[in-house]
């Protein structure tokens, strides 16, 4: 098979960049591996300041079909006092979105359907002078795609950047704790999303549902509370200090933990001759900053503008122009990062809060 693009990457932002191709006319297929991994459905919820975005790439109407407005969240942080931080004085809009993201994948696959190709295992990645190789594995089947740029859509797995042999730097050791908990009501609570601060983490409460919260607590990798956390009976005892968290545990309930990496990362290159990465294969955020998906829309837009120009016969310049604004982004990320950290001082003896600073 002979393509223009490779995406490598069925994930938000791999379909994206795929819509967009599709949209200049640029011939390129996904290649999504298979999981047989059950979903584990996580709440997410996109800021006011990622709309316009959206809009402009006409793709607001297909998010807030898969989505409900999200109106403000609250917070105790660097305070023992509640703060409401409304979205009404945002502009040009006055909410935010709260994804389904399971179904906005769906919808944005059914987009690009025909472009999707399914596999077990990526066997060969090879660059040319002009191309790249890539060999695929389905059962007992190889397929064989010869392309002129692979774009890394992976997300934190990064598997075409492994295959490159392309590093990445991890600028903390954040690991999250994640399970579903029935809702449970608070009256000092009006908006779904609640993020609170404590002495060796932090941690924020989403409603996924009218039935069911997304509790995600936020710890280093080898903080000593991470070993408690992995057992639900035990959190009550860790988020026993903290406000409203404890109140929000549901007492007796069964709950499986997930762990995930949630550090702040970045390629040592996000693009290369004939590579590009995307998403969290590029930079990957701290969920406090809230812009896992706003990132993964930017850097598809952005690739599908190098991309054309690289097609175009710009290739000098527009891979290197990709790399140099997604360095630059990450930077001021890195700055926003430790000022919302140093804004906690109630535990400066914590160790947690002396390695996240």
């Amino acid at each position: 098979m002979n393509t223009e693009v490779i995406i490598v990457g069925k994930g938000i932002s791999g379909l994206i960049l795929s819509s967009l191709l599709a949209k200049k006319g640029i011939d390129h297929v996904i290649l999504s591996r298979n999981d047989n991994r059950k979903d584990f459905a996580l709440s997410e919820t996109l800021p006011p300041s990622t709309l316009p975005l959206l809009a402009s790439l006409n793709l607001l109407a297909l998010f807030e079909e898969n989505a409900s407005k999200s109106f403000g969240y609250h917070s105790i942080w660097g305070t023992d006092r509640i703060t409401d931080n409304n979205f009404f004085f945002h502009h040009p809009y006055k909410y935010g979105l709260k994804i389904d993201k399971k179904r906005l994948m769906n919808r944005l696959a059914e987009k690009v359907s025909d472009k999707i190709i399914d596999f077990n295992f990526l066997s060969k990645l090879e660059q040319k002078e002009h191309g790249i190789i890539v060999e695929i594995l389905n059962e007992n089947e190889t397929l064989t795609v010869n392309g002129k740029v692979i774009v890394d859509a992976t997300g934190r797995n990064r598997a075409v950047l492994k295959k490159l042999g392309i590093s990445v730097k991890a600028y903390d050791q954040l690991i999250a704790s994640i399970c579903h908990v029935p809702v449970v009501k608070h009256s000092k609570i009006k908006h779904k999303v609640i993020v609170e601060s404590f002495k060796e983490g932090w941690g924020i409460v989403s409603s996924l549902n009218e039935q069911t919260n997304v509790i995600s607590i936020f710890t280093n990798k080898n903080n000593a509370v991470l070993r408690e956390l992995k057992d639900y009976q035990n959190w009550k005892s860790v988020l026993s200090e903290t406000s409203i968290l404890k109140g929000l545990l549901s007492s007796g309930t069964d709950c499986k933990v997930m762990g995930w990496d949630a550090n702040s990362a970045k390629s040592v290159k996000v693009a290369g001759d004939n590579w590009l990465a995307i998403g969290d294969a590029a930079i990957s955020f701290d969920p406090l900053s809230s812009h896992g998906i706003s990132n993964a829309v930017y850097c598809a837009n952005a690739a599908s503008k190098a991309i054309s120009a690289h097609l175009e016969g710009n290739a000098l310049t527009s891979f290197k122009t990709y790399d140099q604004n997604i360095s630059q982004i990450f930077d001021e990320y890195l700055k926003h990062k430790s000022m919302l950290y140093r804004a906690e001082k109630r535990w400066k003896e914590s160790g947690f809060w002396k390695k996240i600073q």
